[in-house]
C-alpha cells in the first residue's frame, strides 16, 4: 500500500473549520501544476496540512469548483483498470486561485503584527491600538442579575 498518504498527512495540522472554509482553495492549489485525480487530490491536499479529506468532503468540493467554472473534469482511462475522472484547473481556476492567495496573504498580515522585534506581541502597548476603548455590549448593560437599587 505505497500509495497511502503518509500517517502526518491524513491527521490536519489545522482546526477543522478552517480546514472546510479553505478545502476548495487548498483543491486549487493541488491543481496548479497539473491534472490529478480525486485519490493524488486527497494525497496533496493532505501533504498541504490539512489532512486526508474523506470522498464525502472531496467530491462535493469538486462538484463545487467544476459547477463554477474552476476545475474542468473529464474521464481518462487508467493506467492498470478502469477509467477514472481527471480534474484540471481551468484559466478562471488560475485567476481565481491568484485571487484567494491575495486576499490570504492580506488576512494574514492584518492578523499578524509587522514587527522588526520578534518578541513584541499583540498585547504590547507600543502596538497601535485599532478598538479605543469599544462600548459594551448591549446585552450586558442593566441585564437581570444587575444589582440596581
Amino acid at each position: 500500500m505505497a500509495d497511502l498518504p503518509p500517517s502526518d498527512a491524513a491527521q490536519p495540522r489545522w482546526p477543522a473549520t478552517w480546514v472546510r472554509a479553505l478545502l476548495p482553495l487548498a483543491i486549487l492549489v493541488s491543481l496548479e501544476e497539473r491534472p490529478l485525480h480525486g485519490y493524488a487530490i486527497a494525497q496533496s491536499v493532505g501533504a498541504l496540512g490539512f489532512g486526508a479529506p474523506k470522498g464525502g468532503s472531496l467530491y462535493p468540493a469538486l462538484a463545487r469548483l467544476e459547477e463554477a467554472g474552476t476545475i474542468h473534469a473529464q474521464w481518462v482511462p487508467g493506467p492498470s483498470g478502469p477509467a477514472r475522472r481527471e480534474y484540471t484547473l481551468t484559466a478562471s481556476g488560475h485567476d481565481r486561485l491568484a485571487a484567494e492567495r491575495s486576499q490570504l496573504t492580506a488576512l494574514t498580515a492584518a492578523l499578524v503584527p509587522d514587527s522588526g522585534d520578534p518578541t513584541r506581541t499583540s498585547a504590547d502597548p507600543a502596538l497601535p491600538r485599532t478598538i479605543e476603548n469599544p462600548a459594551p455590549h448591549p446585552s450586558t448593560i442593566g441585564g437581570p442579575d444587575d444589582d440596581i437599587r
